[in-house]
């Protein structure tokens, strides 16, 4: 093989035609592939509980819980949801945010329900974790704001941004401050 490559080689080099040879046929492949990818399989999602951490709020009805029975499509478009957030959403909030994402709540407008969705997915992706080690429940993160109440901190936030964020309170960079202990949101 050696020669017929130095010869070709010398037949290029003077700029002669170089002779043709015939391409022989080469044999199929018939090896069978060692490697078999496994079909992919879905796994079901299991139910929430939520549970708060203070004892005085477990007279308060879960804000997780239905107002009306959702068709299994719904059900399934949460689990859904809840699949798709599970990387970024503490767990504990997990149900209550595939829930708000599905549906809007009756008392408010379609944009404070999306700038909710917003401020909710800046302030989980910053303070989410904090917000679990430190016990902030469902309902002071969720509520939904009811004749002059002033409901949960995704309702609070307003578009402004969280600039701290506590154990206790939360303050916005506009001044405001959400206390947990108090019913409204304060300026300073």
């Amino acid at each position: 093989m050696r020669s017929e490559l130095l010869a070709s080689l010398r037949v290029a080099m003077r700029g002669d035609l170089m002779p043709k040879t015939p391409v022989t046929a080469v044999p199929p492949v018939t090896a069978v592939p060692s490697y078999r990818s496994k079909p992919l399989e879905l796994q079901a999602l299991q139910a929430l509980q939520v549970k708060n951490s203070k004892g005085e709020n477990d007279a308060i009805p879960a804000v997780t819980t239905p107002a009306t029975d959702l068709s299994e499509s719904d059900e399934a478009d949460i689990l859904e949801r809840a699949g798709l957030c599970a990387g970024s959403i503490p767990a504990v909030y997990l149900d209550t945010w595939a829930r708000l994402n599905h549906q809007k709540p009756l008392r408010v407008s379609d944009a404070e329900w999306r700038l909710a969705l917003n401020d909710g997915g800046l302030f989980f992706d910053q303070w989410g974790a904090l917000a679990a080690e430190w016990g902030w429940t469902v309902a002071e993160l969720f509520d939904v704001p009811r004749q002059g109440e002033r409901g949960g901190l995704l309702w609070f936030i307003e578009g402004a941004k969280v600039e701290a964020f506590g154990p206790d309170h939360a303050r916005f960079d506009d001044g405001r401050i959400f206390d947990r202990e108090t019913i409204g949101g304060e300026k300073p």
